[in-house]
């Protein structure tokens, strides 16, 4: 009876390791389904993460333009008037002097600073009237011009990059 016994156990046996196989077989497998599916979402975090941080730097960057436009813009804006009357100061100088020279020489300064800082003046004798950075305070004939011709500039204008600083206040031919 023994031997029976045992084979019976055997049997029953077998089938258990079986079974237990086969489930061992089915979680590793779920498992390994399971951390390919987590490491599936974990790449897909870090593409978006990685994406939504090259965003933020190039939106940073661009605030960063705009804002030291806006400074320069403002900087400029209060020194051109102090720009002007040193134009004014020359053009009333007619004899050569030292003075003369000192202020030609701080003019010449501040026109550097200005190309460094990518400022550039515009509206001269003879350019095609913009009204888009123009600002007409007077109408004039001039044999010289054609019409819609700038005649005279009385105030420079300015702008950095595409943004106007200030209009140019001309004289324009009729």
């Amino acid at each position: 009876m023994r031997r029976y016994d045992m084979a019976e156990k055997k049997k029953k046996d077998k089938p258990i390791d079986e079974e237990t196989v086969t489930t061992e077989e089915i979680s590793e497998e779920t498992v390994v389904n399971q951390s390919n599916k987590e490491l599936e979402e974990a790449k897909d975090k870090f593409i978006r993460l990685a994406a939504d941080f090259d965003n933020y730097k190039k939106r940073t960057t661009a605030e960063k333009e705009g804002l030291r436009a806006v400074v320069v813009s403002d900087t400029v804006s209060a020194i051109l008037p102090i720009i002007d009357n040193l134009e004014r100061a020359l053009a009333a100088a007619t004899e050569k002097s030292p003075l003369r020279d000192g202020v030609q020489m701080v003019l010449d300064q501040a026109k550097v600073s200005f190309d460094g800082l990518g400022i550039i003046s515009y509206g001269e004798r003879g350019d095609e009237f913009d009204p888009n950075i123009h600002n007409a305070v007077m109408t004039c004939e001039d044999d010289e011009l054609e019409p819609n011709k700038i005649a005279d500039v009385l105030q420079k204008g300015y702008k950095i990059n595409d943004k106007i600083i200030r209009h140019a206040l001309v004289r324009v031919v009729q």
